[in-house]
């Protein structure tokens, strides 16, 4: 019941991992009573549209007819703050952020040796900019990830617009908005005694971007173009290694790692999976379809088994790239490489290479 009102926007459920659900029963009360109030310029007494940083008795003075604990879990499910665990009397917005006063790059010398890296996120489809607020919910997934990380007061994160800097003990992090919107970089630099450290914070901060678009946007595939350390380090001599692109030249990690080609493709994600099968479902006029993937594969019955010119046919997939992948995956040297070589053998470099 709860969800066919959710649907009509009657009312509204908002789900999070940090604070408790929360079911919202008059949309419009927080929209005009309590957004309007924190966020109209037009209000005097309104938060100053630039610090992003506020106590809670600044948001409890704007609404002193509501509950500010309630009201934040719901600004908290909503993604648009994040409350600091440390000290629990601050909350982080970063959408009211409007200082661009700190450095988007690193460009001072150092005395240490430091070593560099980092990765770019960008839609694949599309050479579009990300939803507008995308960015504002990633600072504040930052920021509860570096409020529950810092519990010895040993990291800490300064936001700016479009911007974000993690600082750790021997690591610093920047996470920019880039390229008008169209891409995420995640830079990182060390000393070069903390190559795992520098490892382990990318891929963290990664995986917390990664997880915010799959669910903010389940249906946008991004691809992860990875920096150069030679640029990033700018004015020291050029680093040519694939281990210092991929893992700040730490080779204990390199060595845990698989490269593309050698994935199994099992764990081809979801998305990926559907761009396949938009690609290879429709019957090809040259034959340059699923069906002839499926005999180059070797699973020619499957071919008999979901073939819709087979009158015999007893089961029709909503995928038939999607049984193959599947039936396939059963192999134990079914990868993601012999997978490309087969389509390029096809001639599909579209489905190969996109």
């Amino acid at each position: 019941v709860n969800s066919n009102f959710h649907i009509y926007k009657q009312i509204n459920i908002m789900q999070s991992e940090t604070v408790q659900d929360v079911v919202l029963l008059d949309p419009r009360w927080l929209c005009s009573n309590v957004l309007g109030k924190i966020l109209s310029v037009e209000n005097p007494k309104a938060l100053h549209h630039y610090r992003g940083r506020y106590t809670i008795e600044d948001i409890q003075r704007l609404v002193t007819d509501s509950d500010v604990e309630e009201l934040i879990q719901i600004l908290d499910a909503m993604d648009i703050c994040a409350r600091d665990l440390s000290s629990g009397a601050m909350v982080d917005i970063p959408a009211l952020i409007k200082t661009d006063n700190l450095h988007r790059s690193w460009t001072d010398e150092e005395d240490e040796v430091l070593i560099y890296g980092g990765v770019r996120i960008v839609p694949v489809e599309h050479l579009t900019p990300f939803p507008c607020g995308i960015f504002h919910k990633v600072q504040v997934n930052l920021c509860r990830w570096i409020h529950q990380q810092s519990t010895e007061g040993d990291a800490d994160i300064r936001l700016w617009v479009n911007g974000s800097k993690i600082m750790n003990r021997g690591a610093e992090l920047l996470v920019l908005l880039v390229n008008h919107g169209q891409g995420i970089e995640v830079q990182v630099r060390g000393l070069e005694t903390e190559k795992i450290k520098c490892c382990l914070l990318l891929d963290s901060v990664c995986s917390t971007i990664d997880n915010l678009i799959a669910t903010t946007l389940p249906g946008l595939l991004t691809g992860k173009y990875y920096l150069s350390p030679q640029q990033l380090r700018e004015h020291h001599e050029p680093v040519m290694s694939f281990s210092s692109i991929l893992c700040f030249g730490c080779l204990d990690v390199y060595s845990q790692g698989s490269l593309g080609m050698d994935i199994h493709v099992s764990d081809l994600n979801l998305l990926t999976r559907r761009k396949l099968s938009r690609l290879l479902d429709p019957p090809d006029p040259m034959g340059k379809d699923w069906c002839l993937l499926a005999m180059n594969l070797g699973l020619p019955d499957l071919v008999a088994k979901y073939n819709t010119n087979n009158g015999t046919q007893n089961y029709f997939p909503s995928s038939p790239v999607h049984a193959l992948l599947q039936e396939w995956s059963n192999a134990p040297d079914s990868t993601v490489g012999i997978l490309m070589s087969k389509l390029r053998e096809l001639g599909r470099r579209d489905a190969a290479d996109f």
